[in-house]
């Protein structure tokens, strides 16, 4: 736009109301000097077009250095920006009026006519065009030798320009400034001023006109720019609004854009949600995703671990006491974790593990929405969103009785997915780099890994998911000597993962049993192909067979 706004052949100013701030173009610096007061000046007349609104062009005259300008204001936008137009008049007018007055220098003055930028049309006092310059055939499609003895009138019968400023002055005596249009439909500002004799008789009407079909196009773009503008911000405060920062979670793969875009879709609803998948597939950090893209997200995060508080201490910790509940007991007694989460969000982790009656007294909370203390009899008020997770089959739970049907379903109200590592290897990879960089970092080392390690990481199972990928990479890391990490420091069963579970001394026992059935379910499945042929085979309800399909064999 700038390059655009400096080759306007024109004295021209860009004032931007918003900033208060002025742009001049090329010609404007080489009119006038820097200390002229140019500034003020244009304020003021800006001031003055503003009180009387900017529907229509302001039209106005100033004096500059001693010489006479007319101004003209057009208005760009709503928030006030403008676009003025300076054209020198005083000078011109005293030369043709020396011209007139002395019948001398005509050359000299028919020189300096067509050295302005604007087209000039002089007539005597009853409208008869006495002189055009050569550039009237480009502004407005006619010779100049066409016009010369015709009248105005005729021309704006013609339709050459309408309407005629000259007849205006004619009628009005006064000096008109005003938008006429050629017969090309372009738009084009014309002042006219009379030039009178002693006695006040008008001799000569002098009229300049410059065409300002650029100067519309620049308006329109500027109107573009500023509505592209306002998309731009209006899409960045979306973006802001819900902080999405997705720098810490790594999910190149289809399967994990497709659990990213459902929880930008679900996370700013106060619903229940509950994540589901194997251990060590990211559910905690997908809870802290969650949690920071919802309107809570200015409140606390209380994350709690159902397994790993011991049972009998689980329900203080999570509904509090009050004082003398029990022996050991604080004094004043102590909120519990549920409260601590008013306004915010509540992660339960490992929701699993919960006794029945636990079970029993969080369904209560999540439909009152009030906790009482252990050994209290007060009801407390909490708000907040509940997230759950778990790396077993609740629906299994359900049916052995282990876990209430109706807090299933109270909590599965938006089931959130999380693919195992082996069902997703696109992401392997990408996760590999990732804590390359971050242990590198913490450490402070320069270590990169082998082409070849990279293919045995992507090509294993990982029974553990990517907390088991992360633990592998920082034992390579800071037991190998070299900085780039070949395949000899993996452990061997990651360097030969077609040994049998059985012979792998490192496997715990329920990553064994997961594995072990894990064989046979895929295997069952690829033979019958559907959940009768499985559970038959398997000797398991067809309930079973269905779930644990999707569990083991959803890439199948």
């Amino acid at each position: 736009m700038n390059n655009l706004f400096d080759s306007i052949p024109a004295v021209a100013i860009l004032y931007k109301a918003k900033e208060a701030k002025m742009l001049f173009s090329a010609k404007t610096y080489q009119a006038f000097a820097y200390d002229t007061g140019l500034e003020d000046i244009i304020k003021n007349i800006v001031n003055a077009a503003e009180k009387i609104g900017l529907a229509e062009p302001y039209y106005d005259t100033c004096f500059i250095e001693g010489n006479e300008y007319l101004v003209s204001v057009y208005n760009l936008s709503p928030a006030g920006d403008s676009f003025i137009l300076l054209q020198e008049i005083s000078s011109l007018k005293h030369i043709i009026e020396k011209s007139f007055l002395f019948g001398e220098m005509k050359k000299e003055i028919d020189d300096i006519l067509e050295a302005t930028h604007d087209d000039i049309l002089i007539t005597d006092g009853q409208g008869q065009i006495l002189y055009v310059c050569q550039s009237f055939k480009e502004i407005y499609g006619v010779a100049s030798e066409e016009v010369l003895g015709k009248t105005v009138y005729e021309m704006e019968k013609y339709g050459i320009f309408s309407p005629s400023v000259t007849a205006c002055v004619l009628e009005t005596g006064q000096k008109v400034t005003m938008v006429q249009s050629n017969k090309f439909q372009q738009k084009i500002v014309v002042t006219a001023t009379p030039i009178r004799d002693e006695s006040g008789t008008i001799r000569k009407v002098i009229s300049f006109s410059h065409n300002i079909t650029e100067f519309l196009k620049l308006k329109e773009q500027y109107e573009y720019l500023e509505k592209k503008v306002e998309l731009y911000t209006a899409e960045l405060e979306e973006l802001r609004s819900k902080d999405i920062n997705f720098s810490n979670v790594v999910g190149k793969s289809k399967q994990m854009r497709e659990v990213l875009n459902l929880i930008n879709r679900v996370a700013d609803f106060d619903t229940n949600t509950l994540l589901l998948g194997e251990s060590g597939v990211g559910k905690t950090l997908l809870a802290h995703l969650i949690h920071s893209l919802c309107h809570r997200k200015n409140g606390p995060l209380i994350e709690v671990n159902c397994g790993a508080i011991p049972e009998n201490l689980l329900e203080s910790e999570l509904f509090g006491y009050d004082r003398g509940a029990f022996t050991g007991a604080k004094r004043e007694g102590k909120p519990g974790l549920i409260e601590l989460a008013q306004n915010g969000t509540l992660f339960l982790d490992e929701i699993s593990e919960l006794t029945l009656p636990l079970q029993v007294k969080l369904l209560k909370v999540i439909q009152d929405k009030t906790i009482t203390r252990v050994g209290g009899t007060q009801t407390i008020k909490v708000d907040f969103r509940l997230i759950t997770a778990s790396n077993r089959i609740l629906q299994d739970l359900v049916d052995q009785r282990k876990f209430r049907e109706d807090l299933f379903y109270r909590l599965n109200v938006i089931p959130i997915f999380i693919p195992p590592l082996r069902e997703r290897k696109d992401d392997i990879f990408h996760l590999c780099l990732y804590f390359l960089e971050k242990l590198n970092k913490k450490y402070k080392l320069n270590k990169s890994l082998a082409s070849s390690t990279i293919d045995k990481l992507v090509n294993y199972d990982w029974p553990g998911n990517i907390r088991e990928l992360e633990n592998v990479i920082e034992r390579i890391l800071l037991t190998s000597e070299q900085d780039n990490v070949t395949v000899d420091f993996l452990p061997e069963n990651i360097k030969n993962p077609a040994k049998s579970v059985a012979n792998n001394e490192d496997c715990e026992l329920p990553a064994a049993l997961d594995r072990f059935e894990r064989t046979l379910i895929i295997k069952a499945y690829e033979k019958h192909g559907t959940t009768v042929g499985v559970a038959k085979a398997l000797g398991i309800s067809q309930a079973s067979a269905a779930r644990k399909i999707q569990k083991y064999a959803r890439t199948l």
